[in-house]
C-alpha cells in the first residue's frame, strides 16, 4: 500500500514506519491517523515482519495533534479520540512483535503518547518530551495519563501534567520512560539495528513476553504467576525451545523460526 502522510518499508524482518510531515513538526492530521493504523495493520499481518520501528523525518517525532485541522470528520474531540486515535493506540500495545519508538528530538501532546505508548524508544539526546495540555486548558490524552502515572508515581505525573511541564531525554531515560539515548543523527540507525537484533530472537518469547507483562499491569501477583505458567507450558514445546537446546548444546547461535 501506498502512503502520503509516512513511509512504510521492510527490510529482512524490520518493519520501519516513519511519520513524514516534518513541515508540520510531524502533527497527526485525520489522513495520517488512518495511515499509521494501516501501516501498523500491514506489518503487523506480515509473518516475515519480527519488530517494528516507528519514526520520524525532521528533528521533531511530533508536535502532537494538528491544530489547523481541527476536528476534521469527527463531530468531536471524545469521537475523534476513539476512533480515529485510539485504533491504532491499541494496535501498538496488541501488535505481536516488539515496536521501538525512535524519537529523533521533541515529542509533545499525543504525539509522546504514541512513543510511550511503544514497548522501546530509542530517544535523542538532546530531545524532551512536552505535555502541553493545561497551558490550553486541556487535560492530557492518548493514554498519558495512565502511562505517566505508572512512569512517575502519582505525585511527580500530576505535577508534570499540572505545569504543562517539559521533561529533558536524561529525565526521560531516569523515569523509565525512554530506554536508550543517543545522538539525533544516530537515532533511526541505533533503533533498527535494536530492533534487528530483537528479530534475531524467539518471536513466540517476545509476543508472549509483551502479552504478559502488559496484562500483568491490571492482575494480583498470582494471576501473573498463573499467566506465566500456563504461557510457559506453550513455550517449551515449541520447535524454537527445541532449537535453542540444539543449539546451546552445539555451542552455536540458534536459528529461530517462529515455531
Amino acid at each position: 500500500m501506498s502512503y502520503e502522510c509516512l513511509s512504510y518499508n521492510v527490510d529482512g524482518a524490520v518493519a520501519h514506519i516513519k511519520l513524514n510531515r516534518p513541515s508540520t513538526l510531524n502533527s497527526f492530521n485525520t489522513q495520517l491517523r488512518a495511515e499509521l493504523l494501516s501501516a501498523l495493520t500491514e506489518a503487523d499481518d506480515n509473518a516475515d515482519v519480527r519488530a517494528v520501528v516507528l519514526g520520524a523525518e525532521g528533528k521533531m517525532f511530533s508536535s502532537g495533534a494538528d491544530l489547523a485541522e481541527g476536528l476534521g470528520n469527527a463531530s468531536s474531540i471524545e469521537e475523534q479520540i476513539l476512533q480515529e486515535y485510539a485504533p491504532a493506540l491499541e494496535k501498538i500495545g496488541n501488535l505481536g512483535k516488539p515496536v521501538i519508538a525512535a524519537v529523533p528530538g521533541g515529542m509533545a501532546g499525543i504525539g509522546a503518547a504514541f512513543a510511550m505508548a511503544c514497548d522501546l524508544m530509542v530517544m535523542a539526546d538532546n530531545g524532551y518530551m512536552l505535555l502541553a495540555f493545561t497551558n490550553i486548558a486541556l487535560v492530557p490524552d492518548g493514554g498519558a495519563s495512565w502511562l505517566l502515572l505508572r512512569h512517575l508515581g502519582y505525585q511527580r505525573a500530576f505535577q508534570v501534567i499540572v505545569e504543562g511541564g517539559r521533561m529533558s531525554a536524561h529525565e526521560c531515560v531516569e523515569a523509565g520512560i525512554a530506554n536508550k539515548l543517543v545522538p539525533a543523527e544516530e537515532v533511526e540507525s541505533a533503533a533498527l539495528q535494536w530492533a534487528q537484533n530483537l528479530s534475531e530472537r524467539a518471536p513466540i518469547a517476545l509476543r508472549n513476553a509483551k502479552k504478559l507483562l502488559r496484562d500483568a499491569a491490571d492482575q494480583s501477583y498470582m494471576e501473573t504467576v498463573a499467566a506465566e505458567a500456563k504461557v510457559q507450558n506453550t513455550c517449551i514445546a515449541t520447535a524454537d525451545a527445541q532449537e535453542a537446546v540444539r543449539a546451546f548444546m552445539e555451542k552455536r547461535p540458534a536459528v529461530f523460526k517462529g515455531k
